[in-house]
């Protein structure tokens, strides 16, 4: 059995309209499946407000089930949850550039890959950076390419440390 939900306020988007624009997402790049409706609904039925989940401590982010992690992409890639660095540093997120290129992000993954290759950068490395940082600026500043500052840049560093720290090795991204 679940838990209660959370006391959250209301979100800016009511929950069935995140499960449907999150079903009609699925749909429009072909892909999902019951145990992915079953768990953004499960989650909406504990976080109405999916921002009240990034509140939640690392921990407790991190024990998702993974039926609720392509749900979790969709909210980050489409604007209604940011996580936190802390969780977007400790998350492999290996289908976040494919789920991107249908998301309101995908002309700013574009831009940089398409900036990174003409700097002299190989598309895999192009891939690799969008993924492991830009990906990780834009979904947490909720700004777009155009818009992020040497202050979004240096918070960025210094949660990387604090990772760094955290785990007592250094991080290879």
């Amino acid at each position: 059995m679940l838990p209660a939900p959370a006391n959250a306020p209301p979100s800016s988007a009511p929950p069935g309209g995140l499960l449907a624009g999150y079903l009609a997402a699925l749909a429009g790049r072909g892909a999902g499946n019951s145990a992915f409706t079953a768990g953004a609904r499960a989650f909406l039925r504990r976080w109405p407000d999916p921002q009240v989940w990034a509140a939640l401590p690392l921990p407790a982010r991190m024990r998702m089930w993974s039926s609720t992690r392509p749900f979790i992409n969709y909210l980050m890639l489409f604007g209604h949850l940011r996580p936190g660095y802390d969780y977007l540093l400790e998350r492999k997120l290996p289908a976040i550039l494919r789920e991107a290129t249908a998301s309101p992000l995908a002309g700013d993954l574009d831009r940089f890959r398409t900036a990174a290759t003409t700097l002299g950068f190989t598309a895999k490395t192009a891939s690799g950076m969008a993924s492991q940082v830009l990906m990780r600026l834009l979904i947490q500043t909720g700004r777009g390419l155009d818009r992020l500052t040497e202050a979004d840049l240096a918070e960025f560093d210094r949660a990387i440390g604090a990772r760094e720290d955290a785990h007592k090795q250094p991080f290879k991204h």
